[in-house]
């Protein structure tokens, strides 16, 4: 069965971050993964809007992470986990969606990328984030 097309695109979003985040920025990489992710143009703004917006923003993102890590440094999770945890903190930083949308959607790449472990921790972080935006103890990203 084929992804729904908005993961897809979350997925996109997650491999090129991953890769910015792990070897550097390459343009002709990111170019490519465009090219073969099979998106139509409305998705494959929106996974260019995540990207840019987790990027720009990522002092915030992750300080907004790390106030929401109780017994963990940021530092101490994997690659992997931290950048589905950035994204999804940035679109739920964004406000677009109902942020239970965007959780269920963070623990699905999460169960594809990571281990179990990883992925009840991005539920909880998640959902405390999204939390403490209802809260007002976090603001949205502009």
């Amino acid at each position: 069965m084929p992804l729904p097309s908005r993961r897809s695109a979350r997925i996109l979003a997650f491999q090129i971050l991953y890769q910015r985040e792990n070897l550097g920025v390459f343009e002709e990489t990111e170019r490519t993964l465009f090219l073969f992710a099979e998106l139509k143009q409305k998705h494959r703004t929106f996974a260019t809007i995540l990207i840019e917006n987790t990027w720009e923003n990522q002092k915030n993102i992750d300080q907004a992470i790390s106030s929401n890590l109780s017994t963990w440094r940021q530092t101490r999770l994997s690659n992997t986990l931290n950048t589905i945890l950035r994204l999804s903190t940035c679109e739920i930083l964004m406000k677009e969606l109902d942020s239970k949308i965007i959780i269920n959607e963070a623990i699905e790449i999460c169960r594809h990328y990571s281990d179990e472990a990883a992925t009840k921790l991005c539920n909880g972080v998640l959902n405390s984030i999204s939390k403490s935006m209802n809260e007002g103890r976090i603001k949205a990203l502009k």
